[in-house]
């Protein structure tokens, strides 16, 4: 292995550290609608307030999903890169860490990790 040095296990301490971002960052937008729902009854129940609120959401929708693909994309192309790596196939850990690129676009997983030793 010359050309990469990892670190398993501080892989594994930042993935973790992101999944607990993520959880927390997927609990706050989860939330939204609720406290929208909160916004428009407290203005009286105004239709502009309420258009306004929709319109925020549907503008926004494609940028939250987006984050959330592209926080997918890191850990997954980490993760298997990493295995890929502790196999000794440098090939296909870039290959899974180039993956991560088009798993954040598009949100579809297309990442491979290696057998389980034994199996």
């Amino acid at each position: 292995m010359t050309g990469w040095r990892i670190e398993p296990e501080g892989v594994q301490t930042v993935l973790t550290k992101v999944g607990t971002a993520a959880e927390l960052l997927g609990t706050a937008v989860e939330n939204l609608p609720p406290h929208a729902e909160t916004v428009v009854a407290g203005s009286a129940n105004s239709p502009i307030i309420a258009d306004a609120i929709a319109g925020f959401f549907e503008f926004y929708k494609p940028t939250l999903t987006s984050i959330g693909n592209r926080i997918n994309a890191s850990v997954g192309g980490a993760a298997a890169a990493t295995r890929w790596y502790l196999t000794g196939d440098e090939t296909m850990a870039a290959e899974q860490q180039a993956a991560a690129q088009t798993v954040a676009g598009t949100g579809v997983s297309t990442f491979t990790v290696p057998p389980v030793p034994g199996s």
